[in-house]
């Protein structure tokens, strides 16, 4: 077997003491003979193999050689002792190892030693590798432990940021919430109004200003809770009349307001309208007795290349809800 460039031959291999030695220093070790056969193999290279006793089987049924190009045998291997190289177990050809030959002395064979490189992470999952399958003084062991430090931190990381942002979007979610009805509030509807007129697209919409008839009647005689009670069943009535495109809005005591996107006829809110006013007339059960309350509207027709601040909007419907009020309430009235 030539070799170019004098390298120094390793003298051990054979019996059992070097053996015992290689074993514990190199797990990873193969040693061969001129012609190819495993003359000996360190346990965690058995472990990767997954096989019985390789005695005197041929190296290069079990390796693959992929940097450099060209080792198909035990001589293209004694060409380059000393140099780094590429090397994949046949049976496992997904992981690249690293490797090293060198020669025995007096020319017996040749020294393979193996390390894992940049696939250790996921060869020690594969195999299930301990401590115990590498060389006490290889370094590898705490890489291992500092694989699993950072895997620990960036899971903590991970579990963190996923409670920030959880406690983000729950604050938010309740910065924008009526708690009492889940409806949205007044600073969701000042979000809303901006959003829409920024659209590029223009479009139609309609502002519904609803206020309760005969509420505080049902507070007075049946409580605030019969109260509560209502106003939470007329939020329901109000989502199930409305789409996810729409806003429902309670503004503050049994007031509601409705922002209806893309409904430019007049007939189609007429007809809304009359919907929630006969739903909010249905009476509310509470402990065994009805509360009555009806809803008098407000509405103002409006499209967003005349966009103007929301308060311009519940202004004019104010004004539409007061007519609807002086005309013996129950009713709606559109502005001017």
């Amino acid at each position: 077997m030539g070799n170019p460039v004098p390298f120094p031959a390793a003298r051990v291999g054979g019996d059992m003491f070097d053996n015992t030695v290689l074993n514990t220093l190199l797990p990873m070790h193969v040693q061969v003979d001129m012609a190819g056969r495993v003359q000996h193999a360190g346990p965690t290279f058995m472990k990767l193999l997954g096989t019985g006793n390789i005695v005197g089987a041929h190296l290069f049924d079990y390796l693959q050689f992929s940097y450099p190009k060209g080792i198909e045998s035990e001589r293209d291997l004694g060409r380059h002792y000393g140099m780094p190289l590429t090397v994949q177990l046949k049976k496992h050809n997904r992981f690249d190892l690293k490797s090293v030959a060198v020669p025995m002395a007096d020319n017996s064979g040749i020294l393979l030693n193996l390390a894992f490189g940049t696939s250790l992470k996921n060869a020690v999952s594969y195999w299930n590798l301990s401590v115990k399958d590498f060389s006490p003084s290889d370094p590898t062991v705490e890489m291992l432990y500092m694989i699993e430090v950072q895997s620990a931190l960036l899971d903590e990381s991970r579990s963190l940021n996923d409670r920030l942002d959880g406690e983000r979007l729950e604050a938010e979610e309740k910065a924008y919430t009526d708690p009492l009805t889940g409806l949205s509030n007044r600073r969701a509807l000042d979000r809303y109004i901006t959003r829409m007129c920024r659209r590029r697209k223009p479009c139609d919409f309609a502002v519904f200003l609803i206020d309760l008839d005969h509420f505080k009647a049902v507070n007075d005689t049946l409580g605030h809770a019969a109260g509560d009670k209502v106003l939470q069943e007329v939020a329901n009535l109000l989502l199930n009349e409305t789409r996810p495109t729409d806003i429902v809005v309670r503004t503050g005591g049994d007031e509601f307001v409705l922002v209806l996107q893309d409904i430019p006829k007049t007939d189609a809110l007429e007809a809304i309208a009359k919907r929630i006013i006969s739903k909010v007339e249905r009476p509310v059960l509470w402990g065994g007795r009805k509360c009555q309350v009806g809803a008098s509207i407000g509405i103002v027709q409006c499209h967003t290349k005349n966009s103007k601040p929301i308060d311009f909007y519940l202004q004019a419907a104010d004004e539409a809800l007061y007519a609807s009020k002086k005309n013996g309430r129950g009713t709606f009235q559109f502005v001017d």
